[in-house]
């Protein structure tokens, strides 16, 4: 069989094949945790941790005119709706607390600090648990 008619008998297959689509109209509710919301705002600071000050307020701008020429902003847009949903959502739920900014600060400190000595006792036990595989021909 040739390589044309398998790739194009693949392709049939797949086509045909029924998936499940969000409808364009839904509204979706879902429950994350704090976990996820930090991994969000984790993503949005990666996506911006680049940019200079000045280049983040004609972002600021462009999301506020609703005037986005670029697809980072579109997308630091994405993120910061989901982060601001999330917070909304916490305080309709009552789950937030009132802290301080130099409480929130430490707060945050030690978070992250607990997250990289997670991290490090991750990568450690990695390294600790590498074994050389030997794959016999058979």
């Amino acid at each position: 069989m040739s390589e044309e008619k398998v790739t194009n008998e693949t392709t049939e297959q797949f086509t045909n094949e029924v998936i499940d689509v969000i409808k364009e109209d839904a509204i979706v509710s879902i429950k994350m945790s704090t976990g996820y919301y930090k991994r969000i705002q984790e993503a949005t600071k990666s996506l911006i941790e680049t940019k200079s000050p000045g280049v983040l307020e004609i972002a600021h701008q462009s999301i506020r005119d609703q005037k986005i020429t670029e697809a980072w902003v579109f997308h630091y847009e994405t993120l910061l709706i989901l982060c601001n949903e999330f917070e909304k959502a916490a305080k309709e739920t009552n789950q937030i607390q009132q802290m301080t900014v130099s409480e929130f600060e430490k707060h945050l400190k030690e978070s992250i600090d607990a997250e990289s000595l997670k991290e490090s006792d991750d990568d450690a036990n990695v390294e600790s648990n590498d074994e050389e595989i030997i794959v016999e021909p058979s």
